[in-house]
């Protein structure tokens, strides 16, 4: 029996290593993009921490978020020595932080129990403090029984309505 000897071409192993190499570069692109939102989401945390530490009474940060309405803010949820606050910090720092005492406001579980009395077949995506003109509020953000995406803006006091948008689907 004759064995025959078989040999990948030069230009096939070339080809392949090539392949190999954009695979390569292609998935550490996408690993520093992913990388690169990722600390987008949370750009200016610090800052407002910092600032609020300074600025303020409070002590002790329990967690940060971001609203973004005519401009941006950093909501900073902390505690003094003797309650829990939210700073709304804008991202400008010659305005000035406006601090909510957390006793004084309508809680989350009660802003939450409300949407849920009135909107029964909806679907709540978040519920978020929210500062717009100087008003502090809470935004509610759901699917309503239309399938409608609403954005709707309570007073963080008294849950009183503000203001509500509704976005209609334009294609399926």
């Amino acid at each position: 029996m004759h064995r025959r000897d078989f040999r990948i071409p030069t230009w096939t192993k070339w080809t392949l290593l090539g392949l190999l190499l954009i695979i390569i570069v292609i998935f550490f692109f996408l690993i520093s993009l992913y990388s690169d939102i990722q600390d987008s989401k949370t750009h200016g945390y610090s800052d407002a921490e910092q600032r609020v530490l300074q600025e303020t009474d409070v002590d002790k940060i329990e967690d940060t978020r971001r609203y973004q309405a005519d401009s941006l803010f950093h909501i900073v949820f902390g505690k003094t020595k003797e309650q829990s606050v939210i700073v709304f910090v804008p991202e400008n720092v010659d305005e000035e932080l406006t601090i909510v005492n957390q006793s004084e406001i309508l809680p989350y579980d009660t802003v939450k129990e409300n949407w849920m009395n009135e909107c029964v077949n909806c679907e709540l995506i978040d519920i978020v403090p929210a500062i717009i003109k100087g008003n502090e509020l809470w935004e509610l953000t759901y699917y309503d029984e239309a399938n409608r995406y609403v954005i709707d803006y309570v007073s963080i006091f008294d849950g009183t309505k503000y203001e509500e948008f509704r976005f209609k689907k334009m294609f399926e």
